[in-house]
């Protein structure tokens, strides 16, 4: 009877130990200037990105929170903010599926790493939480994607 007991006591322990450790956190608040190379900051950015693209430069500011890496489960939120300088060609890229938008606020650009001052020559679009701004004489892309 007591060799019955443990079993049933370590079948129901068992589950609830391995999901105390075995997940790593994708819970951040920083930018790309602790990276030191561009390939650096393209590995780091893609953990909280779905997309793959080429960059020739990259900035970036990633506030998320991991909803999944508790005991119990909340809320994953988010707030990617990206600077990129890309090749001409990929720049459409950007903005498929979204749609042209006029937009006043740009205060969120300043929280990235070398982030234009001037924003005359973007043009911005939207789509499903997210802004992009290209700039096609510069090469440059802003893109914003935040969710919760």
């Amino acid at each position: 009877m007591k060799t019955f007991r443990r079993t049933i006591f370590l079948a129901l322990l068992l589950p609830v130990l391995s999901s105390c450790g075995g997940k790593v956190s994708k819970t951040t608040d920083g930018d790309s200037r602790r990276f030191p190379t561009l390939s650096e900051k393209q590995a780091f950015l893609e953990r909280y990105v779905s997309f793959r693209r080429r960059y020739d430069e990259l900035d970036f500011a990633i506030r998320y929170i991991d909803g999944g890496d508790g005991m119990v489960p909340g809320p994953t939120e988010w707030d990617v903010r990206i600077l990129a300088k890309v090749p001409m060609e990929s720049l459409d890229e950007w903005a498929s599926g979204m749609v042209p938008t006029q937009t006043s606020d740009v205060s969120w650009v300043s929280f990235i790493p070398n982030a234009p001052i001037e924003m005359a020559s973007f043009e911005w679009y939207s789509g499903e939480g997210r802004i992009v701004g290209i700039s096609r004489g510069n090469r440059l892309v802003l893109y914003r994607s935040r969710g919760n």
